[in-house]
Order: structure tokens, then C-alpha cells, then sequence
């Protein structure tokens, strides 16, 4: 359980009321982990969505020469394993703190809890998901254009 104060403070909640608060506060923990330790690996179960409250973080897979090459660098009010919490399939990256860093972490069985009873909720926490997921389509679809031009020197 986490303290309504902390929750208030970061963006990904901004859109609920004080009562919807108390509700994600009960199903919201603290997570925390020191620099580069690992908080999950590509291919690990995982049905945890983590948001950064303090911190820096990046996402990586590994090259075929064994290398960690980083897709993604998150900072505080940033989410990440937010794949894994919506399909339930394995993780698709490792995650690696570049500093300190605390999270709230909510589990998908108590996110689900709250449907029934607080569809609302859910509502707004998964608009919250999935533009943050289309931000990082955005990214992605930026940097692919960028490489295209790059490689052949015009558009396509």
C-alpha cells in the first residue's frame, strides 16, 4: 500500500479523483532498486507494471555478439513493463537502473480486481498505458525514418 501523498505528485495518476486515489493506493506497492542491479530480464514472467517515481532506467536486448544495446532510457513518471502487465506474455527487454531508483509497482491480478468495481479506474489508468505506449510507436516510427533517409539519402 501506498500513501495517497506520493501517488498525488506523478503524472500517470494526474487524471484521478482523491477517492480514486485511495482505491490505487491500496493495490500500489514500493519498489526499489539500486544501480545497475537488474529488475527483469528479457524472457522473464512478469505481470508487474512498474512507474518511476525517482531515477533513471533503460531498456535493453541483448546483441548477437552478447552485448546489451539500449532501446529505451526512462526517467522519473515514466512507466516500463507495461507489455508484460497488459499480455501476460514474457518480458521483452531487460531493465536496468542507470541510478537509484524507487517505483510504485502494481501487480496485473490487483489491477483486474478493480473492474468490476471501479471500471473508471481502469478506464484512466489504461488511457494512461496506452499513450504511453503510443509515444513510444512515435519514437520508434521517428527513428525509423530518420535511419531509412540516412541509409538512402531520400524518402520513401
Amino acid at each position: 500500500m501506498t500513501d495517497i501523498a506520493e501517488l498525488k505528485g506523478i503524472q500517470f495518476f494526474a487524471d484521478l479523483t482523491e477517492d480514486e486515489l485511495k482505491v490505487v493506493s491500496k493495490i500500489t506497492k514500493k519498489k526499489e532498486f539500486q544501480t545497475g542491479e537488474t529488475v527483469f530480464k528479457d524472457g522473464d514472467e512478469g505481470e508487474s507494471l512498474y512507474i518511476i517515481r525517482k531515477g533513471e532506467v533503460k531498456a535493453c536486448k541483448m546483441a548477437p555478439d552478447g552485448e546489451l544495446f539500449t532501446l529505451a532510457l526512462m526517467k522519473e513518471g515514466e512507466i516500463f513493463g507495461e507489455m508484460s502487465f497488459l499480455d501476460g506474455r514474457l518480458r521483452s527487454a531487460t531493465l536496468i537502473p542507470l541510478t537509484d531508483i524507487e517505483t510504485l509497482m502494481i501487480e496485473r491480478d490487483d489491477f483486474e480486481a478493480l473492474v468490476e468495481n471501479h471500471p473508471w479506474i481502469v478506464y484512466k489508468l489504461m488511457k494512461n498505458v496506452v499513450f504511453a505506449i503510443h509515444s513510444i510507436v512515435r519514437g520508434m516510427n521517428n527513428r525509423y525514418v530518420e535511419m531509412v533517409n540516412y541509409m538512402w539519402g531520400r524518402k520513401r
